[in-house]
């Protein structure tokens, strides 16, 4: 596949920023390249005739917002923001959970806090969710989980799995996942004690940060805690929630 002209890629940008909120640099051109380039060859189409098809079909943009939102994660992944589940919140939105790893962390750590949580889980890539609800997992991304911990949550793949672990069913069964899109999707009356919605809004600008933080304050109960990225920062945006440390606010 030849590669992105301006004036196209300028187009892929604006359809990624107008149904995800992701804000698409300069830097990311290659990355959108090789992130189309599969599904182009698949389709047999260059991409003007992808963007056309995108913006007609429904199921054809999900796959798009798939390929280009889909990131890489791992268990535990900055675990210090850990320490506010230690209160014993019941029901957690995980706002941003990729491919299940952050919420199956959370239900484990929950567990050796005494406690069952409810964890809702959500992400815009289906491919993401689907791997999450399957719950297997290569060794690697287990790494910096803590042999007693692994011996408790996960069980270990033989056979034609070999290499591979895969969370044990009274974990997965405290996680939900479902398809949530932070930018255009309406969460619904329920609220949270707890909401962890880490290293996304760094793809989003100002003003989408600003809308999702919103959208998300409505859901947390009072006194609840908004967990962010360790890399990301409230500052500078205009919202209602305060500041405790680097990457945690609460609901006053």
């Amino acid at each position: 596949m030849s590669k992105l002209t301006d004036k196209q890629f300028k187009q892929y940008c604006q359809i990624v920023y107008n149904e995800a909120g992701i804000n698409l640099t300069a830097e990311k051109r290659e990355l959108l390249n090789a992130r189309i380039a599969k599904r182009l060859r698949k389709l047999t189409i260059g991409p003007d005739q992808y963007l056309t098809l995108i913006q007609k079909d429904p199921h054809e943009l999900k796959v798009f917002l798939d390929a280009i939102s889909t990131n890489h994660t791992y268990f535990y992944r900055e675990p210090k923001s850990f320490r506010y589940l230690d209160s014993g919140p019941r029901d957690i939105w995980c706002a941003a959970s990729s491919s299940g790893e952050e919420p199956y962390s959370l239900a484990t750590y929950c567990m050796e806090m005494g406690f069952a949580p409810s964890i809702f889980a959500t992400d815009i890539a289906v491919s993401c969710l689907e791997t999450a609800r399957n719950a297997v997992y290569p060794v690697q991304r287990v790494k910096g989980v803590a042999p007693d911990l692994l011996k408790r949550y996960f069980q270990k793949g033989h056979g034609r799995w070999e290499g591979y672990v895969r969370i044990k069913p009274e974990i997965r069964r405290l996680v939900r996942f479902d398809r949530f899109n932070l930018l255009k999707d309406r969460p619904s009356s329920h609220q949270f004690d707890m909401i962890f919605c880490r290293n996304v809004m760094i793809y989003f600008d100002k003003t989408t940060k600003e809308k999702v933080v919103a959208k998300l304050y409505d859901t947390l109960k009072p006194g609840g805690y908004f967990i962010i990225g360790g890399a990301e920062s409230l500052s500078g945006l205009s919202h209602p929630l305060k500041y405790v440390e680097p990457s945690v606010y609460t609901k006053a």
